[in-house]
């Protein structure tokens, strides 16, 4: 049986349009969403270290810091794309053994586990060399643009 819009409290015409187009409007304002161009992103936060931590020797150190960061990041990058192509070859693997996929998953969170260590240490590291409020600017400009909820990864292949 079908639903009734009047039953939802819409009694014009109108107001049914609007609820039908609705839906249409969220899919294109979805495909408007870009990722930030990465080059974008680093000049900001190079210019944000710049006029934010005042000794120069500092905002140098941060940025080395900051360097190391984005070398971590690549690989972790890669580190996940490894293991995504592997899963993906001993799932497709019908001889696979459990174990092997037993092996593969503790690598795999063994590498992560480590990873996350280098990146408490390296933040711990930008904290030290930046001053409460100065680490409070940096830190939000890094959660607002970097956040992995907001950003579109590349596809599998692009490593």
């Amino acid at each position: 049986m079908p639903v009734s819009l009047f039953r939802f409290g819409l009694t014009d015409i109108g107001s049914m349009k609007s609820l039908l187009v609705l839906p249409f409007a969220i899919m294109l304002a979805a495909c408007a969403v870009q990722a930030p161009d990465p080059e974008r992103l680093r000049t900001d936060e190079i210019a944000l270290v710049h006029s934010t931590v005042a000794d120069p020797v500092r905002a140098a150190q941060l940025l080395a810091l900051i360097d190391e960061r984005d070398r971590l990041v690549a690989e972790t990058r890669a580190m996940l794309a490894q293991y995504r192509r592997e899963m993906q070859a001993v799932n497709a693997d019908y001889d696979a053994s459990r174990d092997v996929v037993i092996e593969m998953i503790d690598y795999y969170n063994r590498e992560r586990a480590r990873k996350q260590l280098a990146f408490i240490e390296l933040i711990t590291k930008m904290k030290r060399t930046t001053s409460a409020d100065e680490w409070s600017a940096i830190a939000d400009f890094q959660l607002e643009n970097y956040n992995p909820r907001k950003l579109i990864y590349r596809p599998l292949e692009a490593g």
